[in-house]
């Protein structure tokens, strides 16, 4: 004859289990969407990064170009002098 003996939970304790499992779900859900947040934040810090250095080497191209021309313009006026 095969008996086992298998305590039951009372509501309760159910209940008492099924809140802590659900804190802990919880916490693992903020965990990781804190994660997620943190690697986009990252993302978009680098990608900014090299928008700022692309940016920064047009705007060096524009100045060098002008002072070109300033130069060109100066020249050509100082021989009509």
């Amino acid at each position: 004859m095969n008996t086992t003996l298998t305590a039951t939970r009372s509501t309760s304790q159910q209940a008492a289990a099924m809140r802590a499992e659900a804190g802990r779900l919880g916490e693992r859900l903020a965990r990781r969407a804190g994660l997620a947040l943190l690697a986009w934040s990252l993302s978009a810090e680098a990608r900014r990064t090299s928008d700022d250095r692309a940016g920064r080497a047009e705007l060096q191209r524009d100045a060098e170009r002008l002072r070109e021309q300033n130069f060109t313009t100066l020249a050509l006026r100082a021989t009509t002098l």
